[in-house]
């Protein structure tokens, strides 16, 4: 389109293609941020539901491990038990261990009848090879078979595997702890978890479609309900596998906890979370759009009769009748419109002639206002933004930024004192650490009260010459401060240094106070550009503030460093710090 092309597009396409244009990126961001934050909260809601069911397994494992152990203890340290297992033991005849095997039998079913979460109970006599007393029968091959989970010098807890009696299939936590008696004798006493005791977290992870692993305490898997062929568990929990993603809980013990989803389920449920989030998303946006409809309707033809007294309010001409509207709040403005038009086209003509004056100032004010307030509300928004996503570094390097532009931009003052010049640097350090690889120290007197007028920017510069001309990697900076009759400022460095022509050109122009009848000789920027402008800024600042009642001095070696010394004079009054105001 040609420019006579757009001279003739009127105001209000104008205005609608703009508001069209500024609606349409709106909505695209408003799209891009709630798809993002959609996708973000799916994947966290799916990996909570998979960790949920490590948390409930290992729940579960530790509770029936704790009261396998409670269990043990109330039956092998229980005196009674013990004094019934030696007579057991001692006795010869049949009809004697028949009577104690009652009394044994007794004070077992007294302890753990009411534990459910307890089945298969046996004792076993290590000298007679043979089993004194089971709640159930006992495959001594099944005994065998047991993989141990973890063990200690006490215990040993195998499983989860197959019941030791074969009347049970399902999975089981078995504790085996040898025990010598007061006679000589030892005794095994094994305790098995309930028969349905571990079902709940296994059916959970199946009604999920996923797997579970436990490894023992040393890494080995001891159980596990994935069965695929040609794959390994333990390249799937070491993440060398594309179609399985795992997760893991590891216990105190050593022994751990793994679920194994196929890549294609997680991504089912995946799709399924977003699709259900997207349909309630858009039945939320259908029923507002709904709403959003009836009102349009209903203000849309009371709109077109403010549009006509609108445009009587900016001509001569006045309406003789009354406008009406189907809605008594509309027509009472309407009819206060009327009332006000002839006043506003004399106002109309009093401000024309008042903006006419103002506009040169009102625009040289905004245009020096706007970049500076413009650059820290964007630095502003970017700052939440690293926070909702979780980016620390990001945020801290725009807080840094933010502050240190505030403190830059500060026109109210070209003073300040040693603690905000302290933490302006600090700003400017966190800064610069993203691009250079250093260390930097701050010195100071164990007071922190630091509150001694200064000129504004007397360290940056300085800083910033270390970094940008004397730069080595893990190179250190340290700024000295010591207070006693005067201020004395150190701001050293272990960088390249200069060569000593340039370091005796440097003392030269900035000479003692007491030879000084300026700061800075003319077009000494030229001779030394490497390091004229920011050590010209600091000295002249330095003259400006302190007069000549000021010390600087610069030490340089090649390969060494160098070290910037600056004194002048600590300014009181009334027994006080001097407050933070323009010299």
């Amino acid at each position: 389109m040609n420019k006579s092309g757009l001279k003739n597009i009127s105001l209000k396409s104008r205005i609608f293609i703009s508001f069209f244009s500024i609606l349409l990126l709106m909505a695209g961001s408003c799209f891009f941020t709630i798809s993002r934050f959609i996708t973000r909260f799916t994947e966290t809601q799916l990996n909570d539901d998979y960790d949920s069911i490590l948390s409930e397994t290992c729940d579960t494992m530790e509770n029936l491990l704790w009261n396998l152990t409670l269990t043990s203890g109330q039956i092998l340290d229980n005196e009674e038990i013990q004094s019934t297992l030696m007579l057991y033991q001692d006795s010869l005849s049949p009809y004697e261990r028949q009577v104690h095997y009652a009394a044994l039998l007794d004070s077992v079913s007294l302890l753990t009848l009411a534990n459910t979460d307890i089945s298969l109970l046996y004792l076993y006599d290590n000298e007679a090879q043979d089993f004194i007393f089971s709640s159930f029968p006992v495959s001594k091959k099944q005994m065998a078979q047991s993989p141990v989970l973890y063990q200690n010098t006490a215990f040993s807890f195998c499983g989860p595997c197959k019941s030791q009696s074969s009347y049970n299939g399902n999975p089981v936590l078995i504790l085996n702890r040898t025990e010598t008696l007061p006679n000589g004798k030892s005794v095994v006493l094994s305790i098995e978890s309930g028969f349905y005791s571990l079902l709940a977290p296994l059916r959970l992870s199946e009604r999920k479609s996923a797997f579970l692993v436990i490894t023992n305490s040393s890494g080995e898997p001891v159980y596990t309900t994935f069965e695929e062929a040609g794959t390994g568990v333990i390249d799937i929990l070491e993440g060398n596998s594309s179609h399985y993603r795992s997760m893991s809980k590891s216990m105190s013990q050593g022994w751990g906890v793994h679920i194994i989803i196929p890549e294609h389920i997680y991504i089912k449920d995946y799709y399924q979370s977003l699709t259900d989030i997207l349909i309630s998303i858009l039945i939320i946006a259908a029923f507002v759009s709904l709403i959003a409809v009836y009102f349009w309707k209903s203000i849309y033809s009371p709109l077109r009769l403010f549009d006509r007294q609108l445009e009587l309010l900016l001509s001569e001409e006045s309406s003789n009748t009354q406008p009406h509207s189907s809605i008594p709040e509309y027509d009472y403005l309407l009819h206060k419109i009327q009332l006000m038009q002839r006043q506003i086209q004399e106002m109309i003509r009093q401000i024309v002639q008042q903006e006419k004056t103002n506009a040169k100032v009102q625009i040289e004010k905004l245009r020096a206002q706007i970049n500076p307030h413009f650059l820290l509300n964007t630095l502003n928004t970017v700052h939440w933004m690293a926070l909702i996503n979780g980016q620390d570094n990001i945020d801290a390097i725009t807080q840094s930024l933010s502050h240190l532009l505030s403190y830059n931009l500060d026109k109210e003052s070209v003073a300040a004192n040693l603690e905000k010049e302290l933490g302006a640097l600090t700003e400017y350090v966190q800064l610069q650490k993203v691009r250079y690889d250093f260390q930097f120290r701050i010195e100071r007197p164990p007071s922190n009260d630091l509150n001694y007028p200064c000129p504004k920017f007397l360290l940056q510069p300085l800083v910033e010459n270390a970094l940008a001309h004397g730069y080595q990697p893990g190179m250190n900076i340290l700024i000295r401060i010591q207070v006693d009759d005067s201020i004395h400022l150190t701001i050293a460095d272990t960088g390249t240094g200069m060569d000593a022509g340039i370091l005796a050109g440097i003392n030269g122009l900035y000479p003692p106070a007491a030879s000084r009848t300026k700061p800075m000789a003319s077009g000494t920027e030229k001779e030394i550009p490497r390091f004229g402008i920011g050590l010209s800024y600091v000295v002249n600042s330095l003259h400006d503030f302190f007069s000549d009642s000021f010390h600087f001095h610069v030490e340089s070696s090649e390969n060494h460093g160098t070290v910037v010394a600056i004194n002048f004079p600590k300014l009181k009054g009334d027994d006080r710090h001097v407050k933070n105001t323009d010299c």
